[in-house]
């Protein structure tokens, strides 16, 4: 089975889109966190060991919508015209994808998402909010580094990414 790039493309929008009439989702003008931000670092939680995320894409919309995208480890090898099932999980166990809604308080940022890679991780939004998967986050932004330390109880729990802008001091 191939994933072509403008299916992702294209279910990102329609997430993103759909995401609009959420309720509850308050905008978060002016906020610092706003925009793309590309990984420039990855720390993992201390006692933690193994491969960290090397490259990512995050982005924190106005509207209170997010999306992260990261891979976890080096380099992975390309699929082929036809892969196979063990060049699937290859290409794609690292890979980590999820979107939603998210929202500040103070320098807290609770996530919930929507859509994910994996689907024991997606939940349905009801006006009174998700069903169980809001993991929490704090952040700071300071000379234009995003840090993003995670909370207890997600898979990511205690790891800390330092993040820039896309194109920024590469």
């Amino acid at each position: 089975m191939r994933i072509s790039p403008s299916f992702i493309g294209s279910t990102l929008a329609f997430t993103l889109a759909v995401g609009g009439s959420w309720a509850g989702v308050e905008a978060q003008a002016g906020s610092d966190l706003l925009g793309g931000w590309v990984i420039a670092e990855w720390e993992a939680a201390e006692g933690q060991t193994g491969p960290t995320a090397r490259r990512g894409l995050f982005m924190f919309t106005e509207s209170g919508h997010y999306s992260m995208m990261f891979v976890i480890g080096d380099a992975r090898q390309p699929v082929g015209a036809e892969p196979s099932d063990a060049d699937l999980a290859a290409a794609y166990g690292p890979f980590v994808a999820n979107s939603g809604r998210y929202s500040v308080s103070g320098n807290s940022i609770t996530y919930e998402a929507f859509v994910a890679k994996d689907p024991a991780y997606m939940a349905g939004f009801g006006p009174s909010g998700g069903d169980g998967n809001a993991q929490t986050m704090t952040y700071g932004v300071e000379d234009g580094i995003l840090t993003l330390t995670f909370g207890e109880g997600g898979p990511m729990s205690g790891a800390t990414a330092r993040l820039r802008r896309p194109g920024a001091g590469q």
